[in-house]
């Protein structure tokens, strides 16, 4: 039901548009779009002014909710950092939605340099939701119930909402129970949420309550109806209708809102009046916070980074923040659907005039018409942007440049050739931000996506056979060419936009589909032999067991290693390949998962790509610690190496020899290796695993060197290695032994190894990682690191952690961290699906 559900709802706000759509048709179809501008330019400057005042006000409320959500965590955090991050984060998410990722993503560049976790933002992301809903719930269950028979004079079948509103009472009551009763904390999907004390809720409800009833305000204001309509009776209708945009899943309840509150407030004001407030609204309480968040942004990213900018101006969008192109996403959204709502509506008289004595009527109609044409590209660009495509930075240079030409020409628009040309000159200095190589043919278009440029594009159309109701249509209207002709001008426009986009549709569904995984091919394999050896870690060298697939950078020198699960991409280990490529290809990455329908993980990374992750939104969740040991101190002198001194000359007294076996070797000593491996198989009781741990195949140790520890000529174990070029890291895969071979052989190999490492110059020889070790001990540690202890000190009997760590210390090695990267809340079914590929499948996870 959850997938069906996340399938349909996209359609759903579309419906939900329609039903809106429909509704402002109704209420509208009386009066001219002419009504409309002339209340817009009659509402008096004071009346903007005070709204303006109460958005500021508003704004300030919403900080409320961080200020009580650390409260909730107990962090401290300085004002004027909390009043930063929460403007930005609503005044983006306000008009976008998404309030996970983009208000997650705008906190945490905020908060984490101050003390706070990623689960902690997303607690305060969470905490701030439930705020905003408690507020709703109150003041609506409140309000209508107190204004029955205000609603049932007024709204038709008000029955329906007096249910909801019985349904709001009922859930808050039983919150307030639950929150005397209930002591423990809950538990989300493996993240314990303690719930909040009451005098907190108690905050949450007033908090919201004013911010609700300010955001009211502005639009009362604008509306001018103090003699004509109670505010109490207003604010009934104005929770109607936001909780109506909110049931719709529309970014801001774009149209439902505003469709709504024209169809329950009618009656009681004119209509042009109705319609010219709520547009004020949406540039007050909306469009106007937006920019003023893009400019304070990339104002606070030139101050933060000033110091470098005076010794490394050329490196300066390097170090802009991630959520710049966010910001520029959105504006260009807007900016395509200023172009298409322009091209929808008449042509003022004064402007017809002077192009009827300034210019070609030829240059007015191709002017109208590319004008209407850029306005749909830039809604497909505005995606390109968002994900740094590198061919969306010239498009949208173009798109920009010729916009504002051509918008100026069509009708002496300078108003809106002046906000391109803006965008033009804030969009130029972003070049070095676009560096993902691809095409805009292969933009990755979500459902969401598409359903928000359907509702644009039906939205201005609908504008478009509103503006022009009085003109009857002809089938001769086509072909008329006029200075006056804007209907005919309208009518070809939008013919060539839908031709344009039903092409573009069809060659996304006609196109060949991409393949989910990429398993590489024996050529592959060979040129991933080339990559992995001049990879920063040995293991890399999982890539040439050729059962995980492979995802090749653009200039085929990166890669990443993944497997697939049903929900779930999970990368092994770091990105293979210079740093150059590898921030590219993890977007890429998660693209081609976001094609796919899962979502992206990383198991085993290290603390060196640690940003790269954040900067994808996921939650990073120790793993355990790897042992690496420094060649260049080790030896066998001391008394804290006698224990491996001891182990070296009982082997010596034995006859036993080391050697390391060159890959020519191994082909010829491969069916004596094969034995012992299915020996010590049998011995164990265990099978082969994979994902993150090598098995037995052929191909694949022939590809590498092989050390063995011989008595007499007979192989009694082996390990086969993984080297590094440039001779920084030396580690081993298999370990195996046979039947025969006496007690601490594998320790002998070991030691072998590393005083071989040693003389070939290599700098580390890496252990490999000892699970769920080095987790932190504090009362105060996260969930996880809790659970990890327990089974670390009390499972020893089923996984020998403790024990593996105790064995990988005597060779006095120094103790990195490993992480997993994984989506917020999404951890534990992570761990799951990678424990069923490593073990070969979820029987597996109960054998060893």
């Amino acid at each position: 039901m959850k997938e069906y559900l996340k399938r349909v709802r996209p359609y759903l706000s579309i419906l939900f548009f329609l039903a809106a759509l429909y509704l402002v048709h109704h209420e509208l179809k009386v009066h001219g779009i002419g009504e409309i501008a002339r209340a817009l330019h009659e509402m008096p400057r004071s009346w903007l002014f005070l709204g303006l005042g109460l958005v500021a006000a508003n704004y300030l409320v919403l900080a409320g909710y961080d200020f009580l959500a650390l409260r909730y965590l107990d962090k401290n955090i300085p004002h004027r950092k909390v009043l930063l991050a929460s403007f930005l984060s609503y005044a983006i998410t306000n008009n976008t939605g998404y309030a996970w990722i983009a208000g997650s993503s705008m906190r945490y560049r905020f908060y984490s340099p101050l003390g706070l976790s990623g689960l902690d933002i997303v607690k305060c992301v969470m905490f701030n939701s439930w705020t905003n809903l408690l507020g709703i719930a109150t003041l609506y269950s409140v309000m209508v119930l107190a204004g029955l028979p205000f609603l049932a004079s007024t709204v038709p079948h008000a029955f329906w909402l007096q249910a909801l509103a019985w349904v709001m009472m009922a859930a808050m009551v039983g919150y307030g129970v639950a929150l005397g009763i209930r002591k423990s904390p809950l538990v989300v999907r493996g993240m314990e949420v303690p719930l909040p004390t009451v005098s907190i809720t108690v905050a949450q409800m007033l908090t919201a309550s004013i911010e609700l009833v300010l955001g009211s305000l502005v639009l009362y204001v604008l509306l001018g109806s103090p003699a004509q309509l109670p505010f109490s009776h207003f604010l009934v209708l104005y929770l109607v209708s936001l909780v109506l945009g909110l049931f719709s899943q529309i970014p801001g309840g774009l149209g439902v809102f505003e469709g709504s509150f024209l169809f329950l407030l009618g009656g009681t004001i004119p209509a042009p009046v109705i319609a010219a407030a709520l547009l004020g609204y949406r540039i007050l309480y909306y469009f106007l916070p937006l920019i003023l968040a893009g400019i304070i942004l990339l104002l606070v990213e030139l101050r933060a980074y000033r110091r470098n900018l005076q010794e490394h101006a050329a490196d300066l969008l390097a170090l802009l923040s991630p959520m710049v192109p966010h910001v520029f996403s959105i504006l260009l959204t807007l900016s395509g659907v200023l172009l298409l709502v322009s091209g929808s509506t008449p042509t003022s008289h004064g402007a017809l005039k002077w192009l009827n004595d300034t210019l070609p009527l030829g240059f007015v109609e191709a002017s109208h018409l590319l004008a209407s044409l850029i306005g749909f590209l830039l809604l497909l660009v505005a995606r390109a942007v968002r994900q740094r495509l590198d061919a969306a930075y010239p498009a949208v240079v173009i798109l920009l440049s010729l916009g504002a030409v051509f918008t100026f020409l069509k009708g002496f628009d300078w108003q809106e050739a002046l906000v391109l040309t803006g965008m033009l000159i804030l969009f130029l200095p972003t070049r070095p931000m676009f560096y993902r190589k691809s095409s805009l043919l292969d933009i990755s278009l979500s459902r969401s996506w598409l359903s928000l440029m359907a509702i644009f594009l039906l939205g201005t159309f609908w504008i478009g056979m509103y503006s022009y109701r009085h003109v009857e249509y002809r089938h001769d209207l086509w072909w008329q060419f006029s200075y006056e002709g804007d209907a005919h001008r309208f009518l070809r426009a939008s013919l060539t936009i839908a031709v344009l986009a039903v092409a573009f549709a069809m060659y996304r569904l006609l196109r060949p589909v991409s393949v989910a995984g990429h398993i590489p091919t024996a050529e592959e394999l060979n040129e991933l032999a080339l990559v992995v050896r001049k990879a920063d870690e040995a293991q890399s060298h999982l890539a040439l067991l050729g059962d995980k697939s492979v995802l090749w950078s653009e200039s085929r020198q990166a890669c990443i290693l993944y497997g697939i699960t049903r929900n779930f991409w999970v990368g092994m280990g770091d990105p293979v390949g210079p740093l150059a490529d590898q921030e590219s290809l993890v977007w890429a990455f998660k693209e081609k998962a976001n094609r796919q329908g899962a979502e992206v993980a990383f198991y085993q990374v290290s603390k060196n790509r640690l940003p790269l992750f954040l900067d994808m939104g996921l939650i990073l969740v120790k793993m355990g610690e790897e042992a690496r040991v420094p060649l260049e101190a080790f030896g066998l002198e001391g008394g804290k190496r006698s224990g491996l001194r001891q182990t070296q000359k009982r082997f010596a007294k034995l006859g036993i020899e080391f050697e390391v076996l060159e890959r020519d070797q191994v082909a010829a000593h491969i069916k004596a290796l094969k034995q012992i491996s299915d020996a010590w198989l049998e011995q164990k009781k265990a099978k082969e695993k994979g994902f993150s741990l090598g098995y037995f195949d052929e191909a694949y140790l022939c590809r590498m060197r092989v050390a063995v520890a011989r008595l007499n000529g007979e192989i009694l174990a082996f390990a086969n290695l993984w080297e590094l070029d440039d001779k920084e890291e030396v580690s081993i895969d298999l370990m195996r032994y046979g039947a025969n071979a006496p007690a601490g052989v594998m320790e002998y190999l070991f030691i072998s190894l590393m005083l071989w490492g040693k003389e070939q110059g290599y700098r580390w020889f890496n252990l490999g990682m000892a699970p769920l070790s080095g987790l932190e001990k504090h009362p105060l540690a996260p969930l996880w690191h809790k659970i990890g202890n327990i089974i670390f000190e009390h499972g020893e009997s089923l996984y020998h952690f403790e024990g593996l760590r105790a064995y990988k210390e005597k060779f006095h090695p120094e103790w990195e961290p490993r992480y997993l990267a994984a989506p917020p809340l999404k951890v534990p079914s992570v761990l799951l699906a990678i424990t069923s590929m490593v073990s070969g499948g979820l029987t597996g996870v109960i054998r060893k």
